[in-house]
């Protein structure tokens, strides 16, 4: 999923392409999609897929998964693992490493999930993070925020306003970057096709793709899908502070970190603020050999 930085989301793909992987991309329905016309040399190893306004806080970021996965199951081709990127994320481990990693490990599935309230994380006001599921939230803009607002007022005394799981499921959040595989991917579209007011109640969530797969597979009781997965979002990521709504731009002087880390895949790189990092990831990581 990408909104920005073309070169480097080309670049991306580029350092990703080994000739067996494929590429399904969400341009972000607010931009120019001819600013990303360089990822045709990629031939039809890139798809793009239909887009949507991935206004970030709003379940728009949730439309682009569903339409991916959607994608991917009706591909011609038939895949041994999804992984979800933005246009920021990067590559810390060589192709031949990563291929390694997902042949050798017991699990072929990975998402970064927990259940809430989580005190520690949220504590205070946030009511350990209840809020992203019994609030609703329309937006950003000062209308959206005095209808959300208004609304979740008069929700205390009128019990019929209030916010209702579908199927009383469990509240669960986590990383929105998640790793699956082709019996996860079935397992999830199943889901959203057999319960479609479940789309419907996190069209209000805040940060609904954060929560959207997360409640899927918490509440799951699959057999299949619980042998196979692994609580992990496989990604190095610096949190300045867990209250932090976005991660740290990492900067060259993270290099270290990112060297010694098991991980990946690293995010969030801004080529703007810090193109060197890149650089010494490639040089000292992707192609050290």
């Amino acid at each position: 999923m990408a909104h920005k930085y073309p070169s480097q989301l080309c670049r991306l793909v580029d350092r990703l392409n080994d000739g067996l992987s494929h590429f399904f991309i969400h341009i972000d329905k607010k931009v120019d999609i001819s600013q990303f016309d360089s990822l045709k040399v990629f031939g039809d190893k890139v798809v793009f897929i239909d887009r949507f306004d991935g206004q970030w806080g709003r379940y728009g970021t949730t439309l682009p998964l569903l339409a991916g996965l959607k994608t991917i199951k009706h591909s011609l081709f038939s895949f041994d693992r999804i992984i979800l990127l933005s246009g920021q994320d990067y590559p810390i481990k060589s192709n031949k490493e990563i291929n390694e990693f997902f042949q050798s490990s017991p699990y072929s599935v990975f998402i970064n999930f927990f259940p809430i309230p989580n005190l520690e994380k949220w504590p205070g006001k946030d009511r350990g993070g209840l809020y992203r599921i019994d609030k609703y939230y329309f937006g950003e803009k000062w209308c959206n925020r005095v209808a959300s607002r208004t609304l979740n007022l008069l929700s205390i005394p009128m019990a019929f306003l209030r916010r209702r799981i579908p199927k009383e499921m469990a509240a669960y959040t986590g990383s929105a970057w998640i790793n699956l595989d082709m019996y996860a991917l079935n397992y999830i579209l199943d889901f959203h096709e057999k319960n479609p007011e479940y789309l419907k109640f996190h069209r209000n969530s805040f940060v609904a793709d954060e929560v959207f797969i997360h409640m899927i597979v918490g509440n799951s009781r699959d057999e299949g899908l619980l042998a196979r997965m692994q609580n992990s979002e496989k990604r190095f990521i610096i949190w300045e502070s867990p209250q932090s709504p976005h991660p740290k731009i990492l900067q060259s002087s993270d290099f270290k970190s990112i060297k010694l880390s098991e991980d990946l895949f690293a995010r969030k790189f801004d080529e703007e603020a810090d193109a060197e990092i890149l650089d010494l990831i490639d040089s000292e990581l992707l192609f050290k050999e």
